[in-house]
């Protein structure tokens, strides 16, 4: 009995701690694709994932596409959202993951769960389920003292955005309206960072580093870093107040990026598998 209580009383404390850690963030950026999925908002998944978010109270942009100026001067006040595919061959199983700007894990929900064949149904049933975590956390956004300043216009609108009366509509229409509107953001978030990779040819620079070209693209907010010859950024670089540094915001890792004396890019990051400081030197092509 007091093995039990003591599981019990600890359960309490992680999860009070995760609400608690919530609490102290302003946005949740959603992707627009999974890793399990490939296609842009397949199956509506990333559609549904904002839809649930906001029922839930978090103010929820597209990773990619306009950001509220507080979140490009800050953005570590927002959580990414990843979803871990645990599929079976007969259960369908979704974690929901959230990760500061660092890369760290914030939260993960408990596993999400269909027995449905179709994947479409099943993966957004058990997607439903693993939201079941985030609405037991019952969030409600606590701002700094730097934040509490702020009016609350600062607050999330979305462009499009339309009011809904849920007493008067059922659940399922609600989340189709509010799905057409995450679908209309994913493909502006597209013509977005299709016209942005065209317009910024012109300030492209590049850079050697372990015997290979990668291309520093200037873009609204910073920089894109692109391997030769490819049309995706393996890392993006953020620019912070002041101009001098820039977050630096792989796949796999996060840390601070800056220009040295001769223009060469310098990445440092802490590499959690190495359990070290890693520092890369991205030397400038003489041009």
């Amino acid at each position: 009995m007091r093995n039990l209580l003591v599981a019990f009383f600890s359960f309490g404390i992680i999860f009070i701690s995760s609400a608690q850690s919530l609490d102290q963030y302003k946005y949740i950026l959603i992707p627009k694709t999974y890793e399990f999925t490939g296609d842009v908002d397949q199956y509506r998944l990333n559609s549904l994932t904002k839809f649930l978010f906001e029922k839930e109270g978090f103010n929820t942009y597209m990773k990619i596409g306009e950001k509220p100026e507080d979140l490009r001067k800050d953005p570590c006040l927002a959580l990414d959202t990843k979803v871990e595919n645990n599929s079976g061959l007969f259960v369908t199983k979704l974690v929901l993951i959230l990760e500061d700007c660092y890369g760290n894990e914030v939260f993960r929900s408990e596993e999400g769960r269909s027995r449905e064949k179709e994947y479409e149904v099943a993966y957004k049933e058990a997607l439903r389920d693993a939201f079941k975590s985030i609405k037991e956390l019952d969030y409600a956004y606590q701002p700094s003292a730097i934040d509490k300043g702020e009016s609350i216009s600062a607050k999330l609108s979305l462009p499009g955005k339309i009011e809904v009366d849920e007493e008067e509509m059922e659940e399922e229409e609600v989340e189709e309206v509010i799905e057409e509107i995450a679908e209309k953001e994913l493909e502006e978030a597209e013509e977005e960072e299709g016209e942005l990779s065209d317009l910024q040819i012109e300030g492209t620079k590049k850079y050697l580093y372990a015997g290979k070209t990668y291309s520093l693209k200037e873009t609204s907010e910073g920089y894109g870093l692109y391997p030769e010859n490819t049309s995706e950024p393996i890392a993006i670089l953020i620019e912070t107040e002041g101009g001098k540094s820039f977050i630096y915001n792989s796949l796999t890792n996060q840390g601070i990026a800056y220009f040295d004396a001769d223009n060469n890019l310098i990445v440092e990051y802490f590499s959690r598998q190495e359990n070290k400081k890693v520092m890369l030197k991205y030397e400038l092509e003489n041009q």
